[in-house]
């Protein structure tokens, strides 16, 4: 059973941790399955998108954070060889996934079990940091970008990639009940519990949106750009640590 009370868990760091933990461990091993179904296909779009903005160079150290099932860090791997990609997550279930899935060419992808709030890394370790659809569910997110901007070097940039909060009221609010509804669907088709795809329309209720991270960059130290797709429904916030 999945921890109680969802919607107030999302205020209490604890608590949102916890659910975080429930979630991905139950959706792992059809994540993939989800995704395609939920975003009809788009997700990967959405992802290349991501890799496109990065700009990853030949031989960049790069750190793909939260990398779930690691479709971002195949793709990297290949632009930034013979430099390799580390792919760390917090959850012991997605990395497991993504072991498994790692295409037999790629082997430049080192897998890594760890905490955005207090990354294993030294100072200015990384070229390149990306995420994506992770930063709502960490507890805490100005830590985390302070975590990402110490593990960067200087010039270094930060990609994420994330459901966008839509300035139009009306369309904001149909987006997400759609989200609900489907993942209410999903969640039970595949997952069994039909909370399990609920947790992205409540994240997203409590998420304030892409220009406050784009501010919460700006105070953690990086010069930020802001990247929205059509309609809003996904954007890309972008930093660079100045030298």
């Amino acid at each position: 059973m999945p921890p109680s009370g969802l919607r107030s868990a999302l205020d209490r760091e604890a608590d949102k941790q916890a659910w975080v933990d429930w979630l991905f461990s139950r959706v792992a091993a059809r994540y993939d399955t989800g995704n395609d179904l939920l975003s009809l296909g788009w997700h990967t779009r959405w992802k290349r998108r991501l890799v496109k903005i990065a700009a990853p160079r030949r031989g960049e150290r790069t750190l793909d954070l939260a990398t779930g099932t690691g479709d971002v860090a195949f793709m990297l791997a290949p632009l930034v060889a013979p430099a390799e990609v580390v792919a760390a997550d917090i959850n012991a279930d997605m990395l497991e996934v993504a072991r498994r899935k790692q295409p037999s060419g790629t082997t430049n992808v080192r897998w890594m079990l760890a905490d955005a709030l207090d990354l294993p890394f030294p100072d200015g370790s990384f070229d390149l940091v990306t995420c994506g659809y992770a930063g709502r569910g960490f507890p805490d997110v100005p830590t985390v970008l302070r975590e990402i901007h110490r593990v960067l070097a200087p010039g270094g940039r930060f990609v994420n990639l994330d459901f966008a909060r839509p300035p139009h009221r009306l369309w904001d609010r149909i987006y997400r009940t759609w989200l609900a509804m489907i993942g209410a669907v999903l969640g039970t088709l595949l997952h069994g519990h039909p909370k399990t795809y609920l947790y992205i329309p409540a994240s997203m209720s409590r998420y304030p949106g892409q220009r406050w991270l784009d501010a919460r960059m700006r105070d953690a130290g990086f010069e930020t750009r802001l990247v929205e797709t059509a309609g809003c429904l996904m954007a890309y916030n972008v930093g660079t640590k100045t030298p």
